[in-house]
């Protein structure tokens, strides 16, 4: 098997919601609705529970993010307190589509033909296929995979269709489709991009969104003008989309002008490698390996699910203790529809890579400043 199954880390995130003065507590312990809250100036609103229920740190796999336990806290000395509620969110899963090229250079070998003379090698698209399969089929409870292929139509043609579209668990659609295709045509790499940008933009859920192209070589079908930059163009109007690509280069060392084509490309969708070539270069089954784990490193969700706020204005977000400016350059920001909140800048990358454990998201009733 050619790649090493992609592994993602899943991490339990605490909501502390702290609603203070929404109910009242008679001395024999009992609520009564209706209760007036207190005013901005009783040093009594700020009394309440002491949320040591609320912990919530990582190490929680996928089934138990998918839980969500609430604990209210006990009245307080004075008798006022709306409660606490810790909760274990689960994070969004993004939506990843995969552009495979399945053009018929795919049929060849991976390795150079001097090593292949005196060996059986597979060929790239047998050993990309197996890869891809075990990818998502691993993955897949983290990540909505979707497939397209391209050529798809013809020698040089590109469909609006999907081979496979993104969804969640859906390895088996993805294994069909692949193990009904095989290595065909040529090279339409622009026409592929702009199909997966108008197909991508109908996904209008919060979950985040990317777009991973694995191909052997440099565009081609557009005859007549200049292949390589107008592809590479068509890759930047993604990534201006907000949605990222990511460039894979399968043996790509036997087509030397291919490296300047897909180094540009990767720089233009803003995930390029911190290296050179720019690209994720393949040509062996570890190199493929460490360059899925990287990229599947990077797409982990920044965009955490919460509970409507009570005052969406008064709203305080931690992460490992320390105060998450609210700013959407590097901080955090609301979702759509504020169901969910999303990290940004350094705090997403501290995040993803691990260094961020414990994100915990307070709210405040209407008037009651969150400390």
């Amino acid at each position: 098997m050619l790649l090493a199954a992609v592994s993602l880390r899943s991490a339990a995130i605490a909501l502390v919601v702290t609603a203070a003065a929404c109910a009242k507590v008679d001395p024999g312990g009992e609520k009564s609705d209706g209760a007036p809250p207190p005013s901005a100036n009783d040093d009594s609103r700020i009394s309440g529970g002491d949320g040591s229920a609320g912990g919530g740190g990582g190490g929680t796999d996928v089934a138990q993010l998918a839980d969500v336990a609430e604990v209210a806290a006990g009245p307080t000395v004075d008798g006022l307190n709306c409660g606490v509620s810790t909760f274990a969110l689960e994070r969004v899963p993004p939506d990843v589509l995969i552009l495979l090229d399945r053009s018929g250079s795919m049929a060849a070998p991976a390795l150079d033909p001097v090593t292949c003379s005196s060996r059986f090698c597979p060929s790239k698209w047998s050993d990309i296929k197996d890869a891809l399969l075990a990818t998502v089929t691993s993955s897949q409870a983290a990540i909505n995979w979707g497939l397209k292929l391209f050529a798809n139509s013809d020698t040089c043609g590109v469909t609006e269709d999907v081979a496979a579209p993104v969804a969640p668990r859906n390895a088996d659609a993805i294994t069909s489709a692949i193990q009904r295709a095989f290595p065909y045509g040529l090279t339409p790499t622009r026409l592929a991009l702009e199909s997966s940008h108008r197909y991508l933009m109908t996904l209008t859920r919060p979950n985040p969104r990317y777009l991973v192209l694995a191909t052997d070589g440099i565009p081609g079908c557009d005859f007549g003008m200049d292949e390589a930059a107008a592809a590479t163009m068509a890759v930047a109007k993604i990534a201006a989309a907000g949605i990222p690509v990511f460039v894979i280069g399968i043996a790509t060392s036997v087509e030397p002008a291919a490296d300047a084509t897909l180094s540009a490309m990767a720089r233009a969708g803003g995930k390029p490698r911190a290296a050179k070539p720019a690209y994720y270069p393949v040509t062996s089954a570890d190199d493929l390996s460490a360059a899925l784990a990287t990229i599947g490193g990077q797409i982990v969700s920044c965009t955490l699910q919460i509970k409507s706020p009570p005052d969406p204005g008064n709203i305080a977000v931690d992460a490992d203790g320390m105060r998450v400016p609210r700013n959407a350059s590097d901080g955090w920001s609301y979702g759509p529809g504020m169901t969910s909140i999303e990290l940004h800048g350094a705090w997403c990358t501290r995040y993803q890579s691990g260094a961020i454990k414990d994100v915990k998201a307070i709210f405040g009733c209407p008037g009651i400043i969150v400390p």
